[in-house]
């Protein structure tokens, strides 16, 4: 999923710079800097998202407002809201705060937009985010190694990251020895052990399963 949202980033960059290129009215690289603040990567369905964007600028700021759309393209009307724009004037920084809650998984692109009045006339600026929704019930899960060649009698360590906010439960279609569950900052590692004294080609595969969720992976270990 990270990929495809890397890849989802490069697409805004790529119609933000065609935008700007296309501008009637040339921007000025030292009219002002906006940006977004302390947005976090990804989110949870029905998570509250507080977005905040400053814009430092000699100007004025006008007509500002945030609009979302999915990766699909749709627009997603009034989904921000108390929406408020606030000037500081000892660092000349406009402060645009709302809030965002979403009900469905996926990849939101989030944009800033407003006018700014300059001496050389008025702009339109534009800034955009881009986050992912999660499902906190979903388990996301991965094994490491997807397939391995080994001798009779080799016990092949198999690593399982996986995330979930209820405990899985794990099952496995042949024997396998659990030695370890540990947290890491990104969620659990389950570390099992496989082994196999005659020849052959096995297909080990590993289920894990809450009461919402169920996930499962196939391991390839050829064994002679």
């Amino acid at each position: 999923m990270k990929t495809f949202l890397r890849f989802a980033m490069a697409i805004v960059l790529l119609f933000t710079l065609s935008g700007n290129a296309f501008a009637s009215q040339p921007i000025d690289p030292k009219g002002y800097v906006t940006k977004f603040t302390s947005l976090k990567e990804s989110y949870s369905i029905g998570e509250r998202v507080k977005l905040t964007v400053n814009t430092q600028t000699g100007g004025e700021l006008t007509n500002v407002v945030f609009k979302v759309a999915s990766v699909g393209g749709d627009s997603i009307n009034n989904a921000i809201t108390s929406v408020q724009t606030t000037y500081r004037k000892s660092n000349a920084t406009y402060t645009t705060t709302g809030n965002l809650t979403l009900s469905s998984e996926g990849v939101y692109f989030v944009q800033f937009q407003a006018k700014l009045k300059l001496k050389d006339g008025e702009i339109t600026i534009k800034e955009t985010a881009t986050i992912e929704i999660l499902n906190p019930n979903k388990i996301t899960m991965t094994v490491t190694p997807g397939s391995v060649h080994v001798k009779k009698g080799t016990e092949v360590p198999i690593l399982i990251n996986y995330s979930s906010k209820y405990t899985p439960k794990f099952t496995y279609n042949t024997k396998v020895t659990e030695l370890s569950t540990t947290r890491t900052s990104n969620g659990n590692k389950k570390v099992i052990l496989f082994s196999a004294d005659q020849a052959g080609e096995y297909m080990l595969t590993i289920e894990a399963k809450n009461k919402y969720d169920a996930v499962s992976d196939t391991v390839k270990i050829i064994v002679e």
